[in-house]
């Protein structure tokens, strides 16, 4: 194992080192794991089974994640808007998530947001 002196090298130095040492523990991972599913599969054919009899709800070439991750769900499509603002048309809000500024400022007003709903 080369010895450095991590004091004496420059910032680029360091950076380019920084990299280095991450391609090269990602790489290190993705054998890992691939040797560790191999043997699993191995010990599951040598049992008379598939993997996938064995873990429900597995896709047969689905990527391998790691122990108690779930995968991210898919977000929802854009919904329509539901309120549109009268000083300028253009801004549109669908009534999901946080309100745009423009909503928060009626608020303040004493605008009821629902003389802004758009109709249908």
């Amino acid at each position: 194992m080369a010895n450095h002196d991590l004091k004496s090298l420059s910032i680029q130095e360091l950076k380019s080192l920084q990299k280095k040492v991450e391609r090269e523990l990602a790489g290190r991972d993705k054998r890992q794991r691939k040797e560790a599913l191999n043997a699993v599969r191995e010990k599951a054919k040598q049992l008379g089974y598939s993997l996938d009899d064995l873990v429900p709800g597995r896709k047969s070439e689905g990527a391998v994640t790691p122990t108690g991750s779930n995968p991210k769900p898919k977000s929802r499509a854009p919904a329509a808007p539901k309120y549109r603002s009268k000083d300028d048309p253009k801004l549109t809000w669908s009534g999901r998530g946080r309100p745009p500024a423009w909503i928060k400022d009626a608020r303040e007003k004493g605008i009821d947001i629902e003389t802004m709903r758009i109709k249908d």
